[in-house]
């Protein structure tokens, strides 16, 4: 069967729920952070996620069907979760030392390289603080795909690709979010 004007529909389904997603990301992040660049940040993480899970495809031989660009478009909303999380964290733990180095201006101002040696000290810390959690809610999710890849036959090659996709897609957004 020629399946080539179904997988360009699912292609361009897929292509506008990750258009739409990453909107949506941004105006969310924008409401509740009050903070454009930060919102970007998080924007630019999805198609990266998505073009990293489409090189494993192809690294590890799993065709773009049907079931494997559902499993990247099922994964959209979960990947966009692991890097607001870190984000959210960052720009809290930034904005705590903000204040701090408020109530210290009367001093004379720090070297700008110490400022910018501490800020990029506390992104650090703050992206540690929750990337053991981050890796635990997505081992969870790839975990629970363990079954689908000891399913045989027929069962294997219908469902393989969606899991196969779905973890790719999920340990991609792991990945750029830890990063």
């Amino acid at each position: 069967y020629d399946r080539t004007i179904l997988i360009d529909e699912t292609i361009g389904t897929l292509t506008s729920a990750l258009g739409e997603e990453t909107l949506i990301t941004i105006a969310v992040v924008v409401l509740f952070l009050l903070h454009v660049r930060a919102s970007l940040i998080i924007a630019i993480t999805l198609p990266m996620a998505v073009l990293m899970a489409f090189a494993a495809m192809k690294w590890y031989g799993v065709d773009a069907n049907i079931m494997s660009l559902a499993g990247i478009a099922i994964a959209i909303g979960t990947m966009v979760d692991m890097g607001i999380i870190v984000l959210e964290n960052i720009y809290d733990r930034l904005a705590e030392e903000e204040t701090k180095v408020e109530g210290r201006e009367s001093r004379d101002r720090a070297s700008g390289k110490a400022e910018e040696r501490r800020r990029i000290e506390v992104i650090r810390d703050a992206a540690a603080e929750v990337v053991p959690a981050v890796m635990t809610a997505v081992s969870t999710t790839i975990v629970s795909f363990l079954p689908v890849f000891f399913l045989t036959g027929r069962d294997y090659k219908l469902f393989a690709p969606l899991a196969w996709t779905k973890t790719f897609a999920l340990a991609a957004s792991l990945i750029v979010a830890v990063t």
